[in-house]
């Protein structure tokens, strides 16, 4: 049984992102079964259950606001980890949601554990946090953006990992 871990900004009452969630969690329902175990970490798990069943195949798992040592853990216990949040690569909403995106994904990396950002955007940056998005996100397996122009930002950030675009899944969301 493949265990996922999706990484995003869930249950935080974003009406985006949990269009996005929802339809992430049915594309890896189709690609890998209906028995792959599913992992969504959150702030706020009571939010998060407005609109997530969980079940022998999902389970939410609440996540401090000092999030290194719970992202790690629930890293190592993974076997495919995925960064779902749309707005991943910007620090618009502030550095610590990103700083948690690419803590997920430097912990993957380190443990050997593939990892993949999924219908994600890329933003402005500050210049610190544009070269933690350089260093880490390379180290991604590969990124798959929600238009040409957020792999372009990221491009022009020096990201080497893979990168391809698609529409925002987000789209599927009934």
């Amino acid at each position: 049984m493949i265990e996922v871990l999706m990484v995003g900004y869930n249950g935080a009452n974003n009406t985006g992102a949990e269009a996005l969630l929802a339809a992430d969690i049915e594309d890896v329902r189709a690609v890998l079964g209906p028995g792959a175990r599913i992992t969504v970490p959150s702030l706020n798990p009571a939010n998060l259950r407005r609109y997530v069943t969980e079940g022998p195949a999902l389970r939410i798992e609440p996540m401090p606001t000092v999030f290194f040592a719970a992202i790690r853990r629930m890293v190592r216990r993974s076997d495919l980890v995925l960064l779902v949040e749309g707005s991943t690569y910007m620090d618009s909403w502030g550095s610590p949601l990103l700083w948690m995106y690419l803590w997920a994904s430097r912990c993957a990396a380190k443990a050997g554990i593939p990892c993949m950002a999924y219908a994600v955007d890329a933003g402005t940056l500050k210049p610190f946090n544009a070269d933690l998005v350089r260093r880490v996100a390379s180290r991604t397996g590969l990124i798959v953006t929600r238009n040409r122009a957020a792999a372009g930002r990221l491009r022009a950030f020096g990201v080497s990992a893979p990168i391809l675009s698609t529409a925002d899944n987000a789209f599927t969301f009934q």
